[in-house]
């Protein structure tokens, strides 16, 4: 059970996407404008790329691997993970209108980002049990959706701080973003 937690909190924390593997960094600065808007795409993002990379790990692990077929990797990634995102978008559509009429378009560009492929080739060298690596799926889809609302709410507060003007805008976005990151290496020595 140890493992279990530790698994999620080494992909959540110490080798969080955004921030340490900097890996879908585009959707940090893209949809954490609004705090609202910002939990609604981490919790789709989240779902999606835990489904999309426990699926692409375990054809990798099972099918590719096994018959040598390393080769066409990204090509089945990609596949998976945009057939996931339409799915998924599918899914909620009936009874989330308004979200995904909102979120529609950001969660299909999502579904073939770095953010869901990078966590897939990361993860493919790893040693870890095909078990393990659907938890640290898990542990990469939790960091990167607190990531995203933290990451929000920051911005949120720093756009109605008393910042010079010089420093409004991206160049106060990629300082925080900077800072946080220098954050997240502190946690190198946690699991």
């Amino acid at each position: 059970m140890s493992t279990f937690f530790s698994t999620i909190i080494a992909a959540a924390l110490v080798n969080n996407l955004f921030f340490v593997q900097l890996v879908g960094v585009s959707p940090l600065f893209a949809f954490s404008r609004r705090l609202k808007h910002a939990i609604e795409f981490a919790s789709l993002a989240g779902l999606l790329l835990f489904v999309a990379c426990s699926i692409n790990l375990l054809l990798y692990r099972w099918i590719l691997s096994p018959l040598s077929l390393e080769f066409l990797s990204l090509l089945l990634f990609i596949t998976v993970s945009a057939l996931v995102g339409i799915g998924l978008i599918k899914l909620i559509e009936d009874k989330f209108p308004l979200t995904v009429r909102r979120q529609g378009y950001a969660v299909a560009l999502l579904s073939i980002s770095s953010a869901v492929i990078g966590s897939t080739l990361i993860s493919t060298s790893s040693l870890l049990s095909s078990f393990q690596l659907v938890i640290y799926s898990l542990g990469s889809a939790i960091g990167f959706a607190l990531s995203l609302i933290a990451f929000a709410a920051i911005r949120q507060r720093t756009d109605n701080s008393e910042a010079p003007d010089f420093m409004r805008g991206p160049p106060l976005d990629l300082i925080t973003a900077g800072i946080a990151a220098m954050c997240f290496l502190g946690y190198a020595g946690l699991v």
